[in-house]
């Protein structure tokens, strides 16, 4: 018993968020059970490059993308206004003091594709937006998005975004609220759900 009440103490003083993650470094098995409690690694200095945007595209993802990066030099295309119109979150945080950084994603047929965030050094939240265009869309363009998930969690998220019956094209964006810029990871898996 005093044994366990010794492990318990670097778990005190910590919020929900970091339970898990705090759990696991003093029982790693935990890791096994939840991949949300491994350590990410995710240094906060020095900064990650950002990626160089072409037409505000900061690049190309695929099913095995790792990406790491940072938002701070992203664009000011979206923000509260935009996520709301076209049904992608219904909170208001202040998106439009922040940078994104904005990622094409081809998810192949009758694929679906897990895009995990890791941000553990600034309150990044990721989103999905169907968007066949080669363009941004804007706000404007809210009624011609068929679908926008977001993940608004702390320290990253996770989107699964899928493709039935033909590729589909995704943008997928890191941005931060209130304004928040930071290191993040960014990385894609695919997986056949059919």
């Amino acid at each position: 018993m005093l044994l366990l009440s010794l492990l318990a103490l670097p778990l005190l003083g910590t919020g929900c968020d970091d339970l898990g993650r705090n759990a696991a470094k003093v029982f790693p098995v935990l890791e096994k059970v939840n991949e949300d409690y491994a350590d990410p690694n995710v240094p906060c200095d020095p900064s990650f490059s950002s990626p160089s945007s072409r037409e505000g595209i900061a690049g190309e993802i695929t099913c095995d993308s790792v990406i790491e990066g940072n938002n701070s030099t992203g664009t000011h295309l979206w923000g509260d206004s935009f996520y709301q119109d076209a049904f992608c979150t219904v909170e208001r945080n202040r998106y439009d003091n922040a940078p994104e950084d904005i990622y094409r994603l081809k998810v192949p047929s009758d694929l679906e594709a897990e895009v995990k965030l890791v941000s553990d050094c600034a309150d990044l939240d990721l989103v999905g937006v169907s968007w066949q265009e080669r363009s941004i869309p804007r706000a404007e363009h809210h009624g011609a998005i068929s679908q926008c998930d977001m993940d608004v969690g702390r320290k990253g998220g996770k989107l699964r975004l899928n493709a039935v019956g033909k590729d589909w094209y995704y943008l997928v964006g890191v941005d931060g609220k209130d304004g928040a810029t930071g290191n993040y990871r960014l990385s894609v898996r695919c997986y056949t759900f059919r």
